[in-house]
């Protein structure tokens, strides 16, 4: 998967918009104004076209929109959603078994954005620094589990507790059926710190459970440096 640097798509921005259409008078959380993922949509608005045009993703065939995978730090990418700024990245990250579940850390990266005036205005802020995660989780057994894939705490070195944001992020079903492999991006979005300053984090996800709702593994846990 290996996608370096995300940012804000046009289905990313109708689904903020229409979420604030149905709560006019209330205010955003304090993860606004923040890059969105690859599909843009939060869990149960997948009516959205995955190869919507007006889409813009940071893997493109113009190189001077796109850092690829060998992007070092203070590489930067810009388009209508504004500059993003790669400050670290750590990729080669060892599996996690747990039960019958392998958690696999394609990558996680350190970054931040400068939002474009109109990302600005929708997202109430007008620049980012965030944690981005890409994992892959595989059920090896020949039976159903449930792993909360999405619902990973991080810890920083600069003394922050974070929730990956669940606008932003991708989805991994809860359920993953006998044999199956799910990927997806996570975002963490930094409150109290930079980006450029966070040098190692932890990740902790509760452990998978069976139908039964037993647990089947210890809880996966790692901490990658970068």
């Amino acid at each position: 998967m290996k996608r370096l640097l995300i940012t804000l798509s046009f289905s990313t921005l109708m689904v903020v918009t229409a979420c604030g259409d149905d709560n006019a008078g209330g205010s955003r959380d304090n993860n606004a104004g923040t890059p969105g993922n690859n599909n843009g949509t939060p869990e149960g608005t997948n009516n959205i076209p995955a190869d919507n045009n007006n889409e813009f993703n940071a893997v493109e065939e113009n190189s001077d929109e796109t850092i690829d995978e060998s992007g070092e730090e203070g590489d930067t990418i810009e388009n209508e959603a504004g500059v993003f700024t790669l400050h670290s990245r750590a990729d080669d990250i060892d599996s996690i078994e747990t039960g019958p579940i392998v958690l696999e850390i394609e990558q996680v990266l350190a970054a931040s954005g400068t939002l474009s005036e109109e990302m600005a205005q929708v997202m109430e802020a007008d620049e980012v620094e965030y944690i981005q995660v890409d994992i892959t989780v595989e059920n090896t057994a020949e039976e159903d589990f449930t792993f909360f894939a999405g619902s990973g705490t991080m810890q920083t070195d600069t003394g922050e507790q974070l929730d990956g944001d669940m606008w932003l992020s991708e989805h991994i079903e809860e359920l993953l059926m006998a044999g199956t492999t799910q990927s997806a991006s996570f975002y963490y979005i930094l409150e109290n710190s930079s980006a450029e300053d966070v040098e190692a984090v932890r990740l902790i996800w509760e452990a998978p459970v069976n139908v039964d709702y037993e647990e089947v593994g210890e809880e996966p846990e790692i901490e990658v440096e970068f």
